[in-house]
């Protein structure tokens, strides 16, 4: 068992923490969380038994299905009522059919979308706000609703302008929708077929499936095509493993996501590669002066 000791949100990790699934998640959280691992949840409940008070978050960290059972999350439950619990999925969970049937109370989330989340949610508890963990039903599920879809391309919005690269219209109204009210404006394209150009991108979204066939070369026109801008892209794929999450990096994906999407996973990933490209810019004009 290891723990850290700071000023940050209590997390207890149980179950396959050292998998290379989630060595970014678990980086992150040892990072920015007081983190303890425990082996299993018996453990946990011994410990919590010991301790003067439970943690606020339990990750459950699952690389394969069937490594967390709901025996096990009701002995959670039932010993610390009201810590949260979510469950760390990795990529052979990946699909309902894999994933099986969730736990009551427990969200569920993918390898590659944790990042994203944990940060949103780190913002919420630093700011005295109700993170999604500590809410009665496990936080939030993924929503990529849409309404209607305007192309912007003349004054300048508050946020910049992102090229969508979708492989219908439909998505990228859905992205569109998503995007206007946190401040970006959006134009859609599409390779081989609808490509206007466009000048001034401050980021790029990729959808696509599993960057097979094609779909890899598709993606890494989009990056150099938006390169000239030192626009970042964020890729959307289907359930991605690590092989074609690596696969997409090296075309030149900043950051790859699973769809469906979190909305505001979604809005707060973009809006981190875009302040990492004004934090660089930045940094390479003191250099050069």
């Amino acid at each position: 068992m290891q723990s850290t000791s700071c000023a940050m949100p209590t997390v207890w990790l149980i179950g396959d923490v050292e998998h290379p699934d989630f060595i970014e998640s678990m980086s992150l959280l040892r990072a920015t969380a007081q983190v303890t691992s425990v082996a299993n949840s018996r453990q946990a409940a011994a410990l919590l038994a010991r301790a003067g008070s439970p943690p606020e978050l339990v990750v459950l960290a699952a690389s394969r299905p069937g490594v967390i059972h709901t025996a096990d999350v009701q002995q959670l439950r039932r010993a610390a009522p009201l810590t949260g619990v979510v469950a760390l999925l990795g990529s052979w969970c990946e699909g309902e059919t894999r994933s099986g049937r969730p736990a009551a109370g427990v969200g569920r989330i993918y390898w590659y979308d944790f990042p994203g989340w944990w940060r949103r949610q780190l913002a919420a508890w630093a700011d005295g706000h109700c993170p999604e963990w500590a809410r009665p039903e496990g936080g939030q599920e993924r929503d990529s609703q849409s309404s209607r879809f305007d192309f912007v391309t003349d004054a300048p919005p508050q946020q910049g302008l992102v090229v969508l690269d979708t492989t219908c219209w439909e998505t990228a109204e859905a992205l569109g929708d998503v995007l206007r009210p946190a401040g970006f404006a959006t134009v859609w394209t599409q390779f081989d077929r609808h490509r206007p150009q466009v000048r001034g991108a401050t980021a790029g979204i990729w959808e696509g499936r599993q960057l097979d066939g094609r779909e890899a070369e598709r993606l890494a026109a989009f990056c150099r095509r938006l390169a000239g801008d030192g626009a970042p892209v964020v890729a959307l794929a289907d359930f991605p493993r690590r092989d074609r999450v690596e696969r997409a990096r090296q075309a030149g994906a900043a950051v790859v996501l699973g769809k469906p999407w979190l909305n505001d996973d979604l809005v707060a990933t973009l809006q981190l590669v875009v302040d990492q490209r004004g934090r660089t810019a930045a940094a390479d004009v003191a250099r050069a002066a």
